[in-house]
């Protein structure tokens, strides 16, 4: 069975492919910049990587060849639909028997976060197409917080959002790596849509004080207003798209659309789902001063 991962230089991707490694499975990468796709993949033993743009119909065609079942997960990206989009076609020229889709658990046409937004009209996209197909919809991921919160907390012992009441069933990508494992491994698992989460909904208050106890020190979330966090963002450099998807996000979070907990994580792995304290544990020099 030969698996295909395209933009393998994602969290989720390349965490499955290091999984699948150990399967000796023949493993098939796609990635833009070879350097960084070893990188990610920690080497390339076990892994043939083809280098070029999603956006290359040849090398999709040529990527598609003799593959039984993909893994997609563009990342976020102001061409992510686009490029899905993309890839679904060509999987459906090339008659793939199975495609592994990473989506949001706010997917819907009318979620507050733009990717939602974007990851439904993929996925409509992926029905239509008649691509066989299984839909994987985590929750708000642990390492999110190392690019929205790490840096402020290091230097001030604070972050600011505009999430105060909304409650986060946050989950490792290292977990939802293990997720699509399963799923590939195991056809019984497949055709599926799956809800992925952490075993418990926290606020980020109550996430603030648990680093605060890991850290030793006063660990505070602010609340701030969408346009402060323009501002700030701005000021740093962010780029425009991700400023509002950023915003979304705590859209999105405040809405209750991350609190939900499920138990799929466990029942397809045969584990639990690591919890709040040993997931940010794991981070803990990114926050630590």
């Amino acid at each position: 069975m030969t698996v295909l991962i395209p933009a393998v230089n994602g969290q989720v991707a390349a965490g499955l492919a290091r999984r699948l490694r150990g399967e000796n499975l023949p493993i098939r990468a796609l990635a833009r910049d070879r350097d960084r796709a070893e990188t990610a993949l920690g080497g390339s033993a076990g892994v043939e990587i083809q280098v070029g743009p999603l956006d290359d119909a040849a090398l999709l065609a040529e990527a598609l060849r003799d593959v039984d079942i993909a893994f997609l997960s563009v990342g976020t990206d102001p061409r992510q639909t686009e490029l899905e989009k993309a890839f679904i076609d060509a999987a459906a020229k090339a008659a793939l028997p199975h495609l592994i889709k990473l989506s949001t658990i706010d997917t819907v046409p009318d979620s507050p976060n733009p990717v939602g937004r974007w990851h439904a009209d993929i996925e409509r996209h992926l029905a239509d197409s008649g691509v066989p197909h299984t839909i994987l919809r985590p929750a708000y991921f642990t390492t999110n917080l190392l690019r929205t919160a790490a840096p402020s907390i290091k230097a001030t012992g604070r972050w600011f959002g505009t999430s105060p009441n909304g409650r986060i069933a946050m989950i490792a990508p290292h977990d939802i790596s293990e997720v699509a494992a399963a799923v590939v491994l195991d056809p019984a698992l497949r055709g599926h849509t799956y809800d992925l989460t952490g075993p418990e909904a926290l606020t980020l208050h109550e996430i603030a004080a648990i680093l605060g106890e890991l850290l030793g020190r006063e660990i505070t979330y602010a609340t701030a207003t969408p346009e402060q966090m323009r501002e700030a963002m701005a000021a740093r450099g962010v780029p425009d798209y991700y400023v509002e998807v950023a915003l979304g996000i705590d859209r999105s979070v405040e809405a209750g659309l991350h609190a939900s907990v499920t138990g799929t994580v466990a029942e397809l792995i045969g584990r639990a789902p690591a919890d709040a304290s040993t997931l940010l544990a794991r981070h803990l020099p990114a926050f630590a001063v």
